[in-house]
């Protein structure tokens, strides 16, 4: 990783009025959105009149002083006036993206950068631009997890393009391994994440159907309990019935039969009243005649 981070650093020629420090990365353009400092590039493509070609110079040389303290926000204010001048060159619009590139400003540095590759340059310093470009991606792809995703992929066609435009670039090709690698374990890290959701997601799935299949079964075991309820209870009510003696029902001609009967032993009743009471009275008679 250390000897990365080596790699990533400034690669400026002294031609550049910059000396031999690190060489920065940024983000492709079609992927981040320009701030203010993107109107550097339009200075320079309508080549806005303002200051002299020596007043750019001596611009630059003092942000290269500035830029050689550590002092990096000065060093872009002086940058940044110097790309204002009459007939602006690549240099100071470089220079202003190495500068916030030492700031940590790894998006507003792309937006140089990427400016910078609009211009008509030779070969060697348009594949200078295109590595800083891709290095500034990759810087903001390990900075921002956001825009990783966006950032990656733009800075591994950034050093692609350095290489087009200078295959002997040795940096260019073992940045552009590492940064392959690196969206390579994104992308594994990535699918993992799916599947772990994938499965989370699964299991909740299993777990709810889980859980409606155990409600069903208890909603069958309570509707047969309630089912055995009711057959016990219409065995007793037959066991009650049962055990009650059962009332003989009666015809209409064993009716008329009984009371027939009735009469007929009322009337045997009577004659033998009849002839009790004549007995008694004859009984009667004949104690008074002794």
């Amino acid at each position: 990783m250390n000897k990365h981070i080596k790699k990533l650093k400034n690669r400026t020629e002294i031609r550049w009025l910059l000396p031999a420090t690190q060489r920065s990365t940024v983000f492709s353009v079609n992927h981040i959105p320009y701030r203010t400092l993107c109107i550097a590039a339009i200075l320079i493509l309508t080549l806005t009149p303002g200051l002299s070609a020596q007043s750019e110079s001596k611009l630059i040389r003092q942000g290269n002083r500035s830029y050689e303290k550590g002092a990096y926000s000065e060093a872009e204010i002086n940058y940044l006036k110097a790309i204002q001048s009459e007939d602006p060159s690549h240099k100071g619009l470089f220079n202003l993206g190495d500068a916030l590139y030492q700031q940590d400003n790894y998006l507003e540095a792309s937006s140089v950068f990427d400016s910078a590759t609009l211009l008509n340059l030779e070969k060697p310093v348009k594949s200078q631009v295109y590595y800083n470009l891709g290095n500034a991606l990759l810087k903001l792809a390990k900075d921002s997890a956001e825009m990783a995703q966006q950032a990656l992929p733009a800075s591994i066609e950034s050093y692609k393009q350095s290489l087009r435009l200078n295959p002997d670039d040795h940096e260019a090709k073992y940045n552009l391994a590492y940064a392959q690698n690196l969206l390579k374990e994104q992308q594994q890290q990535q699918q993992q994440q799916q599947q772990q959701q994938q499965q989370q997601n699964q299991g909740q799935d299993q777990d709810q159907d889980k859980g409606q299949d155990q409600q069903e079964k208890q909603e069958q075991q309570d509707e047969q309990q309630e089912q055995q309820k009711k057959q016990q209870e219409a065995g007793k009510q037959e066991q009650e019935k049962n055990a009650r003696p059962e009332e003989r029902k009666i015809s209409k001609q064993e009716a008329e039969r009984m009371l027939q009967a009735l009469k007929n032993d009322e009337k045997k009743i009577l004659e033998k009243l009849q002839q009790l009471n004549a007995r008694q009275a004859k009984g009667a008679k004949s104690e008074k005649d002794w």
